[in-house]
C-alpha cells in the first residue's frame, strides 16, 4: 500500500516538474500554497485576547467565523461557532438579544458541519435556530436557516424537500439578500436535478439581481454554476471564459475554496477538449494543494477525474493506483467523520453530567422547601395523605393499562415481523434451492460430457481403428466401420453440446463487452469495461473464466437494482499472478455495518471461496460503493 501511495507522489512530483517548465508558455498560472493562507487580519485576533465587554467580543468572533465561512475554512468556522456558542450561554443574563446571537451561532455551526459532512447534525444546528428565530420578528435569521436546511435537504439528494423551502422562502422572506441567496439554491436544485435549461434560467436571473445587492461570492459560485452547464452542453470555449474569470477574482478576493473549484472545472474542460497533458497539469495543481491543506474530500474529487484521464490515455496502471488511493482516502474521511462523532459525544456527554449535578443542587433545595412547607401544614396531614393514596392508586391503574395496551400492540407488531422473516426464510431457501440444482445440472451435464467423450467417445474411436486394419469381410467391414463412425460423432457433438461453447470459444473481454451492452441498450447507465493487459487476460482458462464472469454478472445486477447509479466502471487487470477486478458506482451507497449481505452477495463470497479469492467493500451513503477482489491466477 505505501509504496502505490509513493508512486502517486512520483507521479505528482513529475507533474509539478513538468507544471514549471511550461509555466513560461501559457497565459493561465496557479498558485500553490505549502498551508491554507490566512484570511483574517491580525488585528480581529488581537482585539479579542484583550476585549473583556461581551457584545464587543461577539461581535469580533462573529466577524472572524463570516472571514472563515468566506474562504471555506471549515474547522476554523466550527471552533469559532463552538466559541461564540459559549460565550452567549455562560453570560446570558448579560445580553438583551440573547435569541439574535444563539440563532447566528446556531448559523455558523450549521455551516461548519455542512461543510464538513456532518448532515445530521447540520439539520439539527438549522432546526434549533428556526425554533428561536421567529418569522414575525426575526424574518432574516428566520429564512437564513431556512435556506440552510434547504441547503442539507440537497446534500442528502432530496432535491423535493429542498426546492419546496426554497420557493417558501422567495415567496415569504423580505431581505433582497435573502431573495436572492433563495433564488441561487433555488437553481442549483434544478441544476442537480439535470433541468438545465430550468436551471440557467435563474442563474442568469440571479447575476441580474446581484447589481441591486452586491455579494460578489455568489456572483462567483454562480458564475461557476453556468460554466458546469456549458460543459454539459459542450460549449467547452464559453465554460472556460467563466471559469479563468472566477480563478482570477477568487484568488484576488481570498476564496479559496472558489479557486480550487474553479482550477477543477479548468482542468475538466481541458480534459474534454481533448488537452489531456494540459489538463493533467491543472488537476495536479489543484491536488497538490489540498493534500497541503489536508482537504480529504477535495483530494478524492481530483483523484477521480485524474483517474478518468488516466483511462483516457489507456494508462490502466496508474488509474489503477488512483483508485487505490481513493480507496485510503475515503477510508480516512470515514475514520475522520467517526472521530468527529465521538468527540461530540464526548461534549455532549460531559455537558449532560454537568447538567445532572445542577439538577442534583435542586433537588436538594426543593427536599428542604418540601420539609418547611410540611411542618407548616402538619394539621391537615390527614386529609393530604388520604389523597396521596388516592391519586397514585388511580395512577398506577391508569399506567397498567397503558401498559397492557402498548403489550397487545407490540405483540401484533411482533408477529408480523415474524410471519415476515418466516416468508423471507422461504424465499432464500427457495432461491438457494434453485441455484443448488442449477449448479448441480451444471456439474452433472460436465461430467456426462467427459464420460461421452473421454470413454465411450474413446473407445469407439479404437474400435474403428481396430476394423479399419483389418482386411476380412470387406463389405461388412465397410458398413460396420462407417456404423462406428456415424456413432463416435454423435458421441462427439453431444458431449460438445453438453458443455458451454459460448466459454470454450470466447475470451473474458469479448464475453464481458458482449454482456456489458446489451445490458447499456435497455438503461441509461453509463458503464465501462476496462480489461488490462486485454491480451493475456483472454487466456484464462475456462473454469475461472466461467466463475469470474458470473461474479461480475452478480455485481452488474446489484448495481442496476438497488445502487440507483448512472456510473458504473469496472477494472480487470492482471498483475503479478493474480486478477484484480474493481467495481465503482456512483449510487445511492449503503452502511457496510449495518448492511446484511444479500443473496447476490453471498453466491460472490461462495464463489470467491472456492477460487481462494478476496473481496473488499468500501461504501458510504449518498457517495456511491467501491468493491475491489483478488483472485490468484493459479487457481
Amino acid at each position: 500500500m505505501m509504496c502505490k501511495i509513493s508512486s502517486i507522489w512520483c507521479y505528482v512530483g513529475i507533474v509539478f516538474i513538468s507544471f514549471s517548465a511550461k509555466s513560461q508558455e501559457k497565459k493561465d498560472w496557479y498558485s500553490f500554497f505549502g498551508e491554507i493562507p490566512n484570511t483574517v487580519d491580525r488585528h480581529f485576533y488581537q482585539d479579542l485576547r484583550v476585549t473583556k465587554d461581551l457584545e464587543k467580543r461577539i461581535k469580533i468572533i462573529d466577524t472572524i467565523a463570516t472571514i472563515h465561512i468566506r474562504a471555506g475554512n471549515t474547522d476554523s468556522i466550527i471552533h469559532y461557532g463552538n466559541l461564540l456558542q459559549n460565550e452567549i450561554r455562560h453570560r446570558k443574563d448579560e445580553l438583551l438579544d440573547y435569541d439574535l446571537y444563539l440563532s447566528k451561532s446556531y448559523n455558523i455551526l450549521g455551516k461548519g458541519k455542512l461543510e464538513k459532512g456532518l448532515f445530521d447534525d447540520a439539520m439539527k444546528h438549522h432546526l434549533d435556530g428556526i425554533a428561536i428565530s421567529p418569522a414575525a420578528t426575526m424574518n432574516k435569521m428566520h429564512y437564513t436557516h431556512q435556506i440552510g436546511l434547504g441547503v442539507v435537504y440537497l446534500n442528502q439528494k432530496e432535491y423535493e424537500t429542498a426546492l419546496s423551502i426554497f420557493q417558501n422562502c422567495l415567496k415569504n422572506a423580505i431581505y433582497t439578500e435573502i431573495l436572492v441567496l433563495a433564488k441561487k439554491r433555488l437553481a442549483d436544485t434544478y441544476f442537480l436535478k439535470k433541468e438545465f435549461s430550468e436551471s440557467k434560467s435563474n442563474y442568469l436571473q440571479v447575476l441580474e439581481d446581484m447589481q441591486l445587492y452586491e455579494n460578489n461570492k455568489i456572483r462567483l459560485e454562480t458564475q461557476l454554476k453556468l460554466g458546469r452547464i456549458d460543459i454539459f452542453e459542450n460549449n467547452l470555449d464559453h465554460a472556460l471564459k467563466y471559469f479563468q474569470s472566477v480563478k482570477d477574482i477568487a484568488l484576488e478576493s481570498k476564496f479559496y475554496d472558489l479557486y480550487m473549484n474553479a482550477v477543477i472545472n479548468m482542468g475538466i474542460v481541458y480534459y474534454n477538449q481533448g488537452h489531456l497533458q494540459d489538463a493533467e497539469i491543472i488537476l495536479s495543481s489543484a491536488y497538490i494543494n489540498s493534500v497541503q491543506w489536508n482537504k480529504l474530500e477535495l483530494q478524492r474529487d481530483v483523484i477521480m477525474v485524474l483517474k478518468d484521464l488516466k483511462v483516457a490515455q489507456e494508462d490502466y496502471k496508474n488509474a489503477y493506483n488512483l483508485m487505490t488511493q481513493y480507496l485510503g482516502i475515503s477510508n480516512q474521511i470515514l475514520t475522520d467523520q467517526n472521530k468527529e462523532i465521538v468527540k461530540e459525544m464526548e461534549v455532549k456527554y460531559h455537558t449532560l453530567q454537568k447538567e445532572k449535578e445542577i439538577l442534583a443542587l435542586k433537588e436538594e433545595q426543593l427536599i428542604k422547601e418540601s420539609e418547611i412547607k410540611r411542618q407548616r401544614t402538619i394539621k391537615i396531614a390527614f386529609l393530604i395523605g388520604f389523597l396521596v393514596v388516592l391519586v397514585p392508586v388511580v395512577a398506577l391503574l391508569f399506567m397498567y393499562f397503558q401498559k397492557l395496551k402498548t403489550q397487545i400492540e407490540l405483540n401484533k407488531s411482533q408477529k408480523e415481523v415474524n410471519s415476515q422473516k418466516v416468508h423471507r426464510l422461504m424465499k432464500d431457501q427457495e432461491l438457494n434451492l434453485v441455484q443448488a440444482t442449477m449448479d448441480g445440472q451444471n456439474k452433472e451435464r460436465m461430467r456426462l460430457a467427459r464420460e461421452l467423450h473421454d470413454s465411450i467417445g474413446g473407445n469407439l474411436a479404437s474400435i474403428k481403428l481396430q476394423l479399419s486394419g483389418t482386411t476380412q469381410n470387406g463389405d461388412l467391414q465397410t458398413t460396420i466401420i462407417k456404423q462406428v463412425d456415424e456413432t463416435y460423432h454423435q458421441v462427439r457433438n453431444l458431449s460438445h453440446n453438453l458443455a458451454s461453447k459460448k466459454f470454450q470459444d470466447n475470451g473474458i473481454s469479448t464475453l464481458i463487452n458482449e454482456y456489458v451492452n446489451n445490458i447499456k441498450q435497455g438503461s441509461d447507465q453509463m458503464i465501462s469495461f476496462n480489461p488490462y493487459p486485454e491480451a493475456s487476460l483472454n487466456e484464462i482458462e475456462s473454469p475461472l473464466k466461467e466463475e469470474l464472469f458470473k461474479i461480475i454478472q452478480e455485481l452488474l445486477t446489484n448495481a442496476l437494482k438497488y445502487a440507483k447509479a448512472d456510473q458504473i466502471d469496472i477494472y480487470l487487470n492482471g498483475y503479478e499472478k493474480s486478477l484484480q477486478l474493481l467495481f465503482e458506482d456512483n449510487g445511492i451507497g449503503f452502511d457496510t455495518s449495518k448492511v446484511a449481505d444479500g443473496i447476490g452477495f453471498k453466491n460472490i463470497k461462495n464463489r470467491l471461496k472456492s477460487l481462494s479469492g478476496s473481496l473488499m467493500i468500501d461504501s458510504t451513503i449518498n457517495r456511491g460503493t467501491v468493491i475491489n477482489i483478488e483472485i490468484p491466477m493459479s487457481v
